[in-house]
């Protein structure tokens, strides 16, 4: 098989660009569109939907692109967000009482994680 080549897909770009360490603490183009229920679109229509809300309800800019020479500050396919602005922004999407369910969730959810680590803490202790 040596005259295969197996070419970059949109989402094998999408995965290596997740695993890498530097993109820790921020999220693509298919990250976002997920969010939106438009994961299974074509990257220049979620594009387009990224720019649209960007232009149009305060989304988050993404970070510059360098292309040909220059800064590209639309969204592309390997467009990266600082992943808290676009949490932020969803959450300011959400109807009030919509967010204090969520913060009620968030609530138990690092409660319980506090109480199983603590738990952990005193096991040899109960002697």
């Amino acid at each position: 098989m040596p005259n295969v080549a197996i070419l970059p897909t949109p989402l094998a770009r999408a995965s290596a660009a997740s695993i890498n360490p530097r993109n820790r603490g921020t999220c693509g183009i298919y990250d976002v569109a997920g969010r939106l229920g438009q994961a299974h679109r074509q990257p220049k229509y979620i594009c387009a939907s990224i720019d649209a809300l960007i232009a149009g309800a305060g989304f988050p800019r993404p970070y510059p692109l360098a292309r040909a020479g220059r800064l590209i500050h639309d969204c592309h396919a390997d467009s990266r967000w600082p992943l808290a602005a676009v949490d932020a922004w969803f959450d300011s999407q959400l109807p009030p009482e919509a967010r204090a369910t969520v913060a009620r969730a968030e609530r138990v959810e690092i409660d319980s994680r506090l109480a199983a680590r603590a738990a952990t803490l005193f096991e040899g202790d109960a002697a």
